[in-house]
């Protein structure tokens, strides 16, 4: 019996030591958060699942657990902001103010926002058109010499997003931010066709992979849905 319960002592001892330890640390000037609850959700099945939760208190909240391996998820305010980070070892701190968020602590959140940085300033280069356009016809342009100018602009700035994404998924192929936005561009392709298929970025990301990636189980059943022509 002592042997039993010594084994069961040693495995429990076992199972807790390889759990990873994660802490998410927050702080808001914005006063108007106080009292309202922050969680952190993850996206299973398009469905979020809370998998902690607490209250804002005086501007500060903080969330901590363990788990077995690092994990993509979202921290809500409430049930309208959310913020995308990586649940791993170590401290998260997220500081909010003045509508500006600033994520650091650890590896792979580092790593996401260096990439979401530049993916927004890309974004907001994109969001200009418009106004460069306006500019343009009043600077006496003609209707060809904008739609030339402004399609190449747009082109451009296409592509360089489809370089930066590829590249961070080709740089994060062994954790979890290259499967998680992997299925994110997946996601996209199944938005803009209307059912499971790729594009040729998709399809370049997918032949370079390791096997590791290629056995992700939502990269994996993405992929024979699109081979099995979207069942």
């Amino acid at each position: 019996m002592k042997s039993l319960i010594y084994s069961i002592v040693s495995l429990s001892f076992l199972l807790t030591a390889c759990a990873e330890q994660y802490s998410v640390v927050g702080s808001s000037a914005e006063t108007l958060l106080d009292g309202q609850m922050a969680y952190i959700k993850t996206l299973d099945n398009n469905v979020y699942q809370v998998l902690d939760s607490c209250e804002v208190l005086h501007g500060q909240f903080r969330m901590s657990g363990q788990l077995d391996s690092p994990m993509y998820v979202n921290v809500f305010m409430g049930e309208n902001n959310f913020i995308p980070i990586v649940l791993e070892k170590g401290v998260v701190q997220i500081d909010i103010a003045n509508s500006q968020i600033k994520i650091a602590g650890t590896p792979l959140n580092d790593k996401l926002y260096r990439f979401l940085t530049s993916r927004d300033s890309l974004a907001m280069l994109r969001a200009e058109l418009p106004k460069r356009e306006s500019q343009m016809y009043i600077d006496g342009y003609s209707q060809d010499e904008i739609i030339d100018e402004l399609s190449a602009a747009e082109m451009e700035y296409g592509h360089a997003q489809d370089k930066l994404e590829t590249q961070f998924i080709k740089d994060n192929y062994d954790n979890v931010l290259g499967t998680t936005w992997f299925i994110q561009l997946c996601n996209q392709a199944y938005s803009i066709f209307g059912h499971p298929t790729t594009t040729p970025q998709i399809d370049e990301l997918y032949f370079n992979a390791p096997e590791s990636f290629k056995n992700n189980k939502e990269v994996k059943d993405y992929m024979r849905r699109c081979e099995e022509g979207g069942k």
